[in-house]
């Protein structure tokens, strides 16, 4: 489990990425419970925007998950993740759990894009600084990723040392935008097809 996800599993709003993501939710987010999360799910591609409102309070998080598979080797486990991911999708269950979190989800997608599958959540929040606080040092916001994990994009600053890579910005930052790979990602699972397998069963009720 990266270090960056793992903290970010620790907000509360931290998607969970849901849930799916959860295990390795970047901490970017620290509130990103989105998808990934929810057990074993990651995702090759991550995409995090946090964008505040002039009350430097309240705000919006959207989060992309690109390649959403699950980290286990064995089917039925497999099978497992994707269960709880189709029920973070559908239920209300997520919804209500976001809201104890301090997030109110305005949005959700889970669809097939480019031969992939792609988690897309949109969520507002009131206190930046509560949910972020595990991730506030002094006058910074500071988040660390492993060396499993490339940042492809970002307006923040980048610290790198061998192992590491620190991504930081002014606490009075109005909008944070980073962007990750994971590396060498070669999940057992194919989520996409299991996908378009459901689409195709659903239709056809």
């Amino acid at each position: 489990m990266d270090t960056a996800r793992t903290v970010l599993s620790k907000g509360r709003y931290i998607m969970k990425l849901s849930t799916y993501v959860r295990r390795s939710a970047i901490i970017i987010f620290f509130i990103i419970p989105v998808v990934l999360l929810v057990g074993c799910l990651i995702s090759e591609y991550d995409e995090y925007r946090i964008k505040l409102n002039a009350d430097g309070k309240s705000g919006t998080i959207s989060i992309i998950n690109r390649n959403v598979q699950s980290d286990q080797i064995d089917p039925l486990k497999q099978q497992e993740d994707f269960n709880n991911l189709l029920r973070d999708w559908k239920s209300d269950s997520y919804l209500l759990e976001k809201t104890k979190d301090g997030v109110y989800v305005k949005e959700r997608k889970l669809f097939q894009e480019r031969h992939v599958l792609v988690w897309k959540e949109v969520a507002i929040f009131s206190d930046f600084h509560q949910l972020f606080r595990d991730v506030i040092v002094g006058d910074r916001i500071r988040i660390g990723f492993g060396k499993e994990e490339t940042i492809t994009a970002t307006n923040g600053e980048l610290i790198r040392t061998k192992d590491s890579t620190i991504v930081h910005w002014p606490q009075a930052t109005k909008e944070f935008v980073l962007k990750v790979q994971r590396n060498n990602f070669k999940p057992a699972s194919d989520f996409a097809a299991k996908f378009k397998a459901y689409t195709r069963k659903s239709t056809r009720k």
